[in-house]
């Protein structure tokens, strides 16, 4: 790599301070290969005056998003010939039209993923076409050199313990996509060593998109020598910036960070990210953060047959199908900080969707036996009433009807999508009215269910209880996983750190737990220094089919709609018919 730090440092297009060099990291665990490295004493008394010092400047030119790569392709001195040009450019517009062709690509329709079939198709055909010598050289002596593993190079692996993950669920996805696009181009470890290379490194790099307006836009982006930069969010001496004279990529030092000091070498850190999820940073850039005092973050996402099959006490809902009507995200964040001298694994429960996480757990009213929630397992004729009323002229074929709902919503029960994209008719909630005191019940979403019960005025004794039925959970779900992971072995480097994280994970909030200690944020007299990321998205698997181990298959029964009485699961049966009227409504 330090024939690849001169290369561009001795080009045209790289401005470099003298003071910069590339040497192996001071990371160490994990290691994270080369670093670049400044020498205090090289900075003269004049910058040291200054907030920050340029270490780089890189000139768009050669750095790699969307937009250069095309310029490159469509710059003809690029090239040694018209013909070779043309040649190159055919082929690589076939290619694409190709890609754009395949059926549900534009799920996948991202820049990142742009940018890696741009090098991918780069790689299949470098040998027999002429491409870009910028675009050859990154493509070959960094991408391709680089010793990186990602989680996308041990994917089949851990699938096997984290494929309930949306993260990983998604790189299966992406896998499979680049498997079918260049089947017959690449090698499946070319395939995942590319992909590797190119996420650890992207950058999300500013560009003024109108002088005028000043307005900037933000692109995926590959960075040359300033993807040599490590991360270290409590060591952070420097960040990447633009000039808005012509979009030329700056790598800046704070200068605090060496004024006064007087050691030989001193490692420049960036920060990818403020925010620490260990899971995301592993599978991502292949590494795990130390824990220097800063709150790290942990998204675990609980294993949807887990959810299915759980029976707990004081529980009366079917956890994963709950969660599924109400388009409830099954995950919690975790924190860990240092709390009285300890460094200690917390659950988050700060956040609004900790709160609908909590639904299903909410007691009974006042001590009563009816539970907050009702599930209607016959709710397929509450969509054929509703049905037959914005269409009277339905209702002849009323009992046809029945059985189209009971079959689809039978289907969305049980496929794995982690939503149900229907009206949530299937779970009312019983709460009491603020102004008459009333019992009541509706059909709700999850905002407006957590809206209807902060009203009540036992809100926080109920929110407590909650916390001690979820508690009662998560116990369970960590002797469970527990159980899963300690059985697993494996070659891969990205699983074994995901496997010994997890499982410290569990040791420490099980002691916790199990000596009544604290172990929610909200317990603790603390203000996190930086937010969770948001939660991984709501995952679709479209054929998979989740079936419970003890479930009987029944003979499908049409009950009569007409007999059908929706005043046993909400008293706002007119409300809701105008609410979802539209859905109804026949084309």
């Amino acid at each position: 790599m330090e024939e690849v730090f001169r290369f561009y440092l001795n080009s045209r297009t790289v401005s470099f301070h003298k003071s910069l060099e590339l040497k192996l990291s001071s990371v160490d665990e994990p290691k994270s290969g080369y670093g670049l490295f400044i020498e205090p004493s090289k900075f003269n008394s004049q910058e040291l005056k200054n907030e920050t010092i340029t270490l780089l400047r890189i000139s768009k030119l050669i750095t790699f998003d969307i937009n250069t790569i095309l310029a490159l392709l469509g710059d003809k001195e690029e090239f040694t010939s018209k013909e070779q040009f043309k040649r190159t450019n055919d082929k690589v517009k076939a290619t694409l039209r190709d890609i754009l062709a395949y059926p549900g690509f534009s799920r996948f329709l991202t820049e990142t993923n742009l940018l890696i079939i741009y090098f991918m198709t780069f790689q299949a055909i470098h040998g027999s076409y002429e491409i870009p010598k910028g675009i050859r050289y990154y493509l070959e002596n960094v991408l391709m050199s680089i010793d990186v593993e990602t989680a996308m190079d041990s994917i089949e692996n851990l699938a096997v313990n984290y494929g309930h993950y949306p993260q990983i669920f998604g790189l299966q996805e992406s896998l499979n996509l680049f498997k079918d696009l260049f089947q017959d181009l690449l090698h499946i470890n070319d395939i995942k060593h590319l992909y590797s290379a190119i996420i650890s490194r992207c950058l999300e790099i500013p560009e003024i998109a109108d002088t005028k307006s000043q307005e900037f836009c933000v692109h995926s982006t590959l960075v040359p020598i300033l993807d040599f930069s490590n991360h270290e969010n409590t060591q952070k001496n420097a960040f990447f910036d633009i000039d808005p004279s012509n979009n030329d990529v700056l790598l800046l030092l704070d200068t605090d960070a060496v004024r006064g000091r007087t050691e030989k070498s001193s490692e420049v850190f960036i920060s990818y990210s403020p925010t620490e999820d260990l899971f995301s940073m592993l599978i991502t850039y292949g590494f795990i953060p130390c824990f220097r005092g800063h709150a790290q973050f942990w998204t675990v996402s609980f294993d949807r047959s887990f959810l299915r099959d759980y029976n707990g006490s004081g529980i009366n809902a079917d956890l994963r199908i709950f969660y599924k009507w109400l388009r409830i995200n099954p995950v919690v964040s975790l924190v860990k900080l240092e709390n009285n001298g300890r460094v200690r694994w917390f659950i988050n429960d700060t956040t609004p969707d900790f709160e609908m996480l909590l639904l299903p757990f909410i007691p009974s009213l006042n001590g009563s036996k009816s539970a907050r929630w009702a599930y209607d397992s016959t709710c397929h004729l509450m969509f054929t009433k509703i049905h037959c009323l914005v269409n009277p002229e339905t209702n002849e074929h009323a009992p046809v009807i029945a059985e189209n709902y009971r079959s689809l919503i039978e289907e969305r029960e049980s496929n794995g999508d982690d939503l149900i994209d229907l009206p949530q008719l299937a779970w009312s909630l019983r709460y009491k009215e603020t102004e008459s005191g009333c019992i009541q019940q509706r059909h709700t979403n999850s905002e407006d269910a957590i809206t209807l019960l902060q009203q009540e005025p036992q809100q926080k004794q109920d929110v407590a209880e909650a916390k001690l039925q979820f508690t009662s959970f998560f116990r369970s779900f960590l002797r469970y996983r527990k159980s899963k992971i300690t059985k697993r072995s494996t070659n891969s480097k990205v699983a074994r750190m995901l496997l010994k994280q997890e499982l410290e994970i569990i040791n420490n909030l099980t002691e916790a737990i199990d000596k009544n200690s604290d172990i929610f944020v909200s317990d603790l007299n603390v203000t996190l220094d930086v937010e969770p990321n948001r939660l991984p998205p709501l995952r679709f698997l479209d054929d998979c089919i989740e079936i419970p181990d003890n479930k009987v298959a029944l003979d499908p029964i049409c009950e009569d709609p007409v007999s059908y009485t929706p005043d046993k699961f909400t008293d706002f049966f007119q409300e809701e018919i105008n609410q979802h009227s539209p859905f109804f409504q026949d084309d």
